[in-house]
């Protein structure tokens, strides 16, 4: 059988992971090229950059002298206040995102660096200072509270892990290698494609149970997003960084803190906590007006590797969908490139209100997820329905542009700016979407590629020193998740396929 990737612009983002049957005589190619490129097998060489990143960032905890112990990175000696008064010192990010990065790596829950930034959350993490910003306590952000309710859920599925692999005792954590007994410092060093999502099913409905003060945690994560949700702005409703009145204007709403609070919620729902889906519901008009009115006409096809056209097999039996005219196979219907901007209204940065690769990678996956979370709510449904077709031609016309402006070299139509957090927002993108390809490229292989060159050797970590301080805490936590494809997908429909990036 031939190996197959499809052109996608509708291409399962609703989806179900798309399979690349191949011969064995194409694998053995493919390795063959990887061995060239890299000088042992891929495999090897990212679990080896995984590794050394993962040492890098144990290293950078603690290293700033006015932080307690715990918190990761060194802050930066004039950090913009963005208003007057005390900069904000993202402690709450610094310890948590760490969290979530190594734990998603496959580091043990018990790992000193991980457990003690664990506790400092437990202590820190206080309603005080995320709901009341009172003074003496760690305020928080959005971006902040959703990563907590990652990070609180990384912790748990390593736990979980390394009991399944029966190395939740540390003494048992050794392997043997050339005749010698050595340490195992990571539960999880296999690779881990989008198209193996079905198959780690168990993983995604695993129930992991908290403990009261983790589950507290989580509750007032959660109460962070609702209060600093701000409605009837731009006549949609989304999140910023503060509270709404507090702090920053300019603008009221962007697509980067909304997808993020919603990659919270959808952590939050995977954990078995509840919030107001409403939030969810309003929010979406803001991905569907902020998207690009029009943009190039792409036709839907499924091509080969040799860019020779595929038939797409029937389903005999399609399973009974609100959405299966739009999710349905439909060879020569016309999607459009339409993508996002950070905004539309009020910017702080120009360019800002120009469509660039990592906010329309951005809101696709928020797409994605508010879909998720609301075509089989009870209470939410009949609204859903009403925007559902809408929405999936959004999704559509979204991965249409990412394909017409493909690049894993640099942020599409931002150069370098946040490349790493670009990179980040394509394998989110590309595991809740079920996509081994977009388009004809293998976006993990291609952006791999990259990471593991531009890995510092000395440190282990990466730092483009092109995104927030720190950079090289947050830039090696991006590439951390990127090489582990740490996102956990979504129940995905029968896909679409579409695209032509000609």
């Amino acid at each position: 059988m031939k190996k197959v990737f499809f052109w996608t612009t509708a291409l399962a983002l609703a989806l179900i992971g798309v399979s690349r049957p191949a011969v064995a005589d194409d694998e053995d190619d493919a390795a063959k090229k990887r061995r060239e490129i890299f000088g042992k097998s891929f495999e090897e060489k990212v679990e080896e950059a995984v590794d050394k990143g993962c040492d890098g960032l144990k290293k950078l905890q603690g290293i700033d002298k006015d932080e307690d112990k715990a918190i990761y990175g060194q802050f930066p000696p004039n950090p913009p206040l963005y208003g007057a008064g005390e900069p904000h010192r993202y402690r709450i990010a610094r310890t948590a995102f760490p969290i979530q990065a190594l734990c998603k790596s496959g580091v043990f829950a018990d790992d000193p660096a991980v457990a003690k930034a664990m506790d400092w959350l437990r202590k820190n993490y206080k309603e005080n200072g995320v709901l009341n910003n009172e003074q003496g306590f760690v305020p928080s952000t959005t971006y902040e509270d959703a990563t907590v309710l990652n990070a609180v859920e990384a912790f748990y599925i390593s736990a979980a892990e390394a009991k399944e692999r029966g190395l939740d005792n540390p003494k048992k954590r050794v392997q043997e290698v050339d005749g010698k007994k050595v340490p195992i410092k990571r539960w999880g060093t296999e690779e881990k494609g989008a198209k193996k999502a079905k198959e780690e099913e168990k993983h995604k409905k695993r129930a992991l149970v908290l403990s009261a003060e983790d589950k507290k945690i989580c509750e007032l994560a959660i109460k962070g997003l609702a209060k600093r949700f701000r409605k009837n702005v731009y006549g949609a409703a989304g999140w910023r960084y503060a509270f709404p009145g507090v702090g920053e204007t300019q603008p009221q709403v962007d697509i980067s803190a909304t997808q993020y609070a919603m990659l919270g919620l959808k952590a939050a729902s995977r954990l078995g906590l509840t919030y107001d889906k409403s939030m969810v519901m309003d929010c979406y008009h803001l991905f569907r007006s902020w998207q690009d009115a029009d943009g190039p006409v792409v036709e839907r096809k499924a091509k080969d590797a040799e860019g020779k056209d595929v038939e797409a097999p029937e389903d005999p039996k399609p399973k009974k969908d609100p959405n299966k005219s739009t999710r349905a196979w439909a060879p020569g219907a016309k999607d459009k490139a339409r993508g996002w901007a950070y905004c539309r209204k009020d910017p702080h940065n120009p360019a800002d209100v120009n469509t660039y690769g990592s906010m329309t990678a951005a809101g696709i996956c928020a797409l994605i997820l508010i879909r998720d979370e609301l075509e089989t709510d009870g209470k939410m449904m009949a609204r859903w329905k009403a925007v559902a077709d809408q929405c999936q031609q959004a999704l559509n016309d979204g991965l249409a542009w990412m394909v017409m402006n493909w690049s894993m070299s640099e942020n599409p139509k931002r150069e370098r700016y946040r490349y790493y957090y670009y990179l980040y927002t394509v394998e989110r993108l590309g595991m809740l979407g079920g996509l081994d390809y977009i388009g004809s490229h293998d976006w993990y292989f291609e952006g791999a590629e990259i990471l593991i060159k531009e890995q510092q050797e000395g440190t282990g970590l990466w730092d483009t020193q092109n995104e927030i301080d720190p950079s090289d805490l947050y830039d090696t936590c991006y590439a951390l998740l990127f090489l582990k494809r740490a996102t956990i997908g979504v129940d995905r429909p029968r896909p679409v396929f579409t695209g032509d990036d000609e």
